[in-house]
């Protein structure tokens, strides 16, 4: 993208950048030497009817290049011929493959050449997360910090240089006082910002279409350190799936295959769905979820007690734990009607035949009533806080060497 930052005509040409759908599923699906013809023949698509512009390729499926300025009738109707051309498969070898794509559009010839990049490569993510045929960087978005503008970009420049990483965040069972498990959780840790809030991220991730492929690089990631872990010893980790994917028809294909890659036990891979998740095609969903149960991952119902349908969702989900949100935990010491309801949850929970998990215990007192209430497992900052892979395998080494004994972070 440096040599389209450095083009003259930026200053009078307009930036259109198109978005290939699923492009990394489109490219696992090839051998390695043919990565580059895929690339090539959607470029070849691509510059079709534009001028002979070059097309630039940033490696994860993304493609811009400079227009000359039309009226917007005429680019949209432009663009909607490329759209077209892309209704037929790529032929590439023996391999037929399926498209889809959209575009991001920046006219506004006055900003710098990289903002006007960074505005049609977001502008097509977002295009994709709708998906609309095209966005185009509006007065509107004007308004988004430069920051904000910049974070679909950062996204993919931080998971390529380990800048976004997969933190552990220990779990333990409250009746044996030992580690049981732990939860993934998406730490980005940026060269210029410093720690990112994932709900910043995730939130900019769902916005420009791109949760997907973090979705899938969190199972990456989790899953391959669960196939290392569990060659010491049995460890369960927790997963979040994206609640915009739960109905996806790929779902359930594309998490059997990671694990299968990284050589892990789906019996130690916890699922975790929000209880809030909605669902397009709702069957697919509880077909989706039904699936993964039966190929051995267990299901959690997470942040129980947030949505509208809490009971419905136990009735209705083959879950088999229930992870209490940690607005309800936060109460229990000094709340007795908050106490009631994570009792009552934990009570119904096990009439089910489920665990109860506590998330966001932050004192001793909240620990030691968890406990007797008979809550199955609790994680939070009062136990652990969310580490690296490396410092939670020095902590299971010292856990076994204490006999497993249960030890809270000091202070």
């Amino acid at each position: 993208m440096d040599a389209l930052a450095s083009e003259p005509q930026l200053q009078s040409h307009d930036v259109v950048a198109a978005s290939i759908s699923q492009y990394e599923q489109m490219l696992a699906t090839l051998p390695r030497e043919l990565h580059g013809e895929c690339a090539r023949q959607i470029a070849r698509r691509l510059s079709l009817g534009s001028n002979d512009s070059v097309i630039y390729d940033n490696d994860n499926g993304h493609f811009v290049w400079l227009e000359t300025s039309r009226t917007l009738e005429e680019l949209v109707d432009h663009l909607e011929g490329l759209k077209a051309l892309f209704s037929s498969p790529l032929q590439i070898e023996q391999h037929v493959l399926d498209t889809n794509i959209h575009f991001g559009l920046d006219r506004n010839w006055q900003s710098s050449p990289i903002s006007r990049i960074q505005a049609a490569l977001a502008s097509a993510s977002e295009a994709q997360g709708k998906s609309k045929l095209y966005e185009e960087f509006g007065r509107q978005r004007l308004e988004m910090s430069g920051w904000e503008l910049s974070m679909h970009a950062r996204i993919d420049e931080g998971l390529r240089t380990g800048a976004i990483w997969l933190a552990l965040q220990p779990q333990y069972e409250l009746a044996s006082h030992s580690i049981f498990g732990a939860e993934a959780l998406i730490r980005w840790n940026d060269p210029e910002r410093g720690f990112i809030p994932p709900d910043e991220f995730i939130l900019q991730a769902e916005r420009s279409g791109r949760i997907e492929d973090l979705t899938y690089w969190t199972f990456e990631r989790a899953m391959e350190m669960s196939g290392a872990l569990n060659r010491i010893m049995r460890i369960q980790i927790s997963v979040n799936l994206s609640a915009r994917m739960v109905d996806h028809p790929a779902l359930v294909r594309r998490i059997a295959a990671i694990a299968e890659r990284h050589h892990c036990d789906p019996h130690m891979i916890t699922i975790e769905v929000t209880e809030t998740f909605s669902m397009t095609n709702r069957e697919k969903a509880k077909e989706n979820l039904s699936e993964l149960r039966e190929l051995g991952f267990k299901l959690s119902i997470d942040d129980f007690g947030t949505g509208q349908a809490s009971l419905s969702y136990l009735s209705e989900i083959p879950s088999d734990e229930v992870k209490i949100d940690r607005r309800f935990i936060n109460g229990i010491v000094h709340n007795e009607r908050q106490r009631a309801i994570v009792e009552s949850v934990v009570h119904l929970s096990h009439a089910l035949g489920q665990h109860a998990v506590a998330e966001g215990v932050e004192d001793s007192a909240t620990l030691e009533i968890l406990r007797k209430m008979g809550c199955d497992y609790a994680q939070g900052y009062h136990l652990a806080m969310p580490m690296k892979f490396s410092e939670f395998v020095d902590l299971l080494a010292r856990a076994r060497t204490r006999n497993g004994d249960l030890v809270p972070k000091s202070g």
